[in-house]
């Protein structure tokens, strides 16, 4: 399965953004076998709501901003408690690239045993008594004695811009990542942090910047889907731009979905054909097309819709 595809419309959605989001992930999973999923930028308003909650579709969840977080750049690694040996500590270094959690029985971190917080535990008991002390009795200490407890803690869901300037300014290359209850959930390497990955986003019914999720810029915008004006977006590569004269996204949605052989399940198919009617005031704006009306009596087929 290929890397997450957040297919997201426009701020302040309308049924239209909400359903062709939630058509076209389907339809980028289905035909490319993408692992896409539909997002949405704000609050759904009362015609969404009832739609979603009609035909049994479950909410979109929020996405508001593209910027990199903490939980982007977290590796889950194996951890130890306080009153370990050191030696499980340094076999377990060995495994994860030099470091070895230590976390509390309530799941809280407790310190982080390195290269560095070893070569100070080290020099501290070897210093009065160099000739006293052997390895075996070294690796038989415990973890808390040897671990650096001040490693500072970012939670998962921060956003990394946010705390660039402390991690630039900071000694170390290593941060703990928690839950919002403190709880220890990973480790964020330095060199990770300022290289996190792009978050990859698709863009429907809309295509001005002012009209979409916070800090786009710093994601990889990959296609636009859309209807409506030109907005010159900002892009780091060329990508796939379709703005067509339709009256409604979920039109483009579903005539992407027959020219690929598939029909949309009812219950989505419903929401797009709401999305579309509601764009078109039922077929009456200006903007509609000869295509819209066959798009609807396509998606009216697929829910089952009679008349």
């Amino acid at each position: 399965m290929s890397e997450r595809i957040f297919v997201v419309g426009h701020i302040n959605p309308d049924t239209d953004s909400i359903a062709s989001a939630m058509g076209y992930a389907w339809l980028l999973r289905e035909r490319d076998k993408l692992d896409a999923v539909a997002a949405r930028a704000g609050a759904l308003n009362a015609q969404t709501s009832w739609v979603l909650k009609t035909l049994n579709i479950e909410v979109p969840f929020l996405l508001t901003d593209a910027s990199p977080r903490f939980e982007s750049v977290m590796q889950r690694l194996d951890s130890l408690t306080p009153d370990a040996q050191l030696g499980i500590a340094w076999t377990l270094a060995s495994k994860t690239g030099g470091i070895a959690p230590v976390i509390n029985e309530d799941g809280t971190p407790y310190g982080l045993i390195n290269g560095l917080s070893l070569f100070k535990y080290f020099s501290e008991i070897l210093g009065p008594r160099p000739g006293d002390t052997t390895v075996r009795e070294m690796m038989s200490a415990q973890c808390k004695d040897a671990a650096n407890t001040d490693v500072p803690k970012f939670t998962a869901n921060a956003h990394i811009r946010d705390s660039l300037n402390k991690i630039l300014r900071s000694e170390f290359d290593d941060y703990w990542v928690v839950d919002e209850n403190g709880l220890y959930l990973g480790i964020a390497r330095q060199k990770n942090i300022l290289n996190p990955p792009r978050l990859k986003i698709i863009l429907v019914d809309h295509n001005e910047p002012r009209q979409s999720i916070n800090a786009l810029e710093e994601a990889e915008l990959l296609e636009i889907l859309d209807h409506h004006r030109l907005g010159n977006p900002y892009t780091h590569q060329p990508i796939r731009f379709t703005v067509d004269v339709v009256g409604s996204t979920s039109t483009l949605v579903t005539e992407q979905t027959a020219e690929a052989g598939l029909s949309a399940p009812p219950a989505l198919a419903g929401a797009l054909l709401a999305g579309l009617l509601s764009d078109t005031l039922i077929l009456t704006s200006p903007t509609t097309t000869p295509r819209d009306h066959a798009a609807a009596e396509k998606l009216a087929r697929w829910a089952f819709v009679g008349g």
